[in-house]
């Protein structure tokens, strides 16, 4: 099948398509937030800064959101300190992993956090009321 050009240029040009979306739902997503990112050139990842949701500029606090993105938003991003970046914050987000509208529900999920978690004092978060909300999107 991998002989086939004309099958493989069509897999390509598909994948190419794909990835644009994916990469495009993402950026959207955290430009609404107005969460920083680096532009990606290539690839399949996205760089995020999301320091400015966080309590203090620590990588424990940074274990904390990913913990709580985790938890409560039931998605997976890569923390920066993982990738031995030297400042908090910072997290890696695949987008070629799961379908469009997978994504879509993941994004959504993350921005009503972040927009919960602006709201109120990171201490005064009720995990069950904020995970309610949340899963909801």
């Amino acid at each position: 099948i991998l002989t086939n050009d004309k099958f493989v240029d069509s897999l390509l040009e598909e994948s190419r398509s794909l990835l644009m979306k994916s990469y495009a739902l993402v950026t959207n997503h955290l430009c609404k937030m107005n969460i920083p990112f680096t532009p990606a050139e290539a690839g399949i990842f996205i760089y995020c800064d999301f320091s400015s949701v966080l309590p203090s500029l620590s990588f424990d606090d940074e274990a904390k959101f990913a913990s709580l993105v985790e938890d409560v938003a039931k998605v997976v991003m890569t923390p920066g300190e993982c990738q031995k970046d030297s400042r908090p914050g910072m997290f890696r987000i695949c987008y070629a992993w799961v379908s469009l509208d997978v994504l879509e529900i993941g994004m959504k999920r993350i921005q009503c956090l972040i927009e919960k978690i602006k709201q109120k004092n990171w201490e005064d978060m009720n995990i069950d009321d904020l995970r309610q909300k949340v899963m909801q999107q």
